[in-house]
């Protein structure tokens, strides 16, 4: 027997999940016809160029097109990694801001815990 309050929260996850799996699909389904439709204008590329040029000089425009862009896409997610890294430093000194400021509260608030037991022992005490 499930906790009826827990139902709501139930149906949220499971739609959330749903939706998870769906976007996850799509994405995956568009990667695949992006790489599809790339392999395409590639090999149409070449055919074009080795009419042109012939497929020795074709193919090494290709080669120096794709290390180019091999070259691109790691520059930019060491880029991408270094902001989620400074990111994450920001968020931890963040942390241990928070995490001293809460200790401090709490060594001021401690002389003042006995005070609040007692108020709020009479507070129950005094419930009809």
């Amino acid at each position: 027997m499930a906790v009826p309050l827990l139902a709501p929260l139930r149906d949220l996850l499971r739609a959330r999940a749903g939706d998870a799996a769906g976007r996850a699909a799509t994405v995956t389904a568009t990667i695949g016809l992006a790489v599809v439709a790339m392999a395409m204008l590639v090999a149409a590329g070449l055919v074009v160029l080795t009419t042109a040029v012939g497929f020795p000089l074709a193919a090494l425009a290709f080669a120096a097109i794709f290390a180019a862009l091999a070259l691109a896409v790691h520059l930019l997610g060491r880029v991408l990694s270094a902001r989620r890294a400074a990111q994450a430093v920001a968020a931890r000194r963040r942390a241990e801001a928070d995490i001293a400021l809460a200790a401090a509260l709490v060594r001021s608030a401690r002389p003042l815990l006995p005070l609040a037991v007692f108020a709020a022992a009479f507070a129950l005490m005094r419930r009809p």
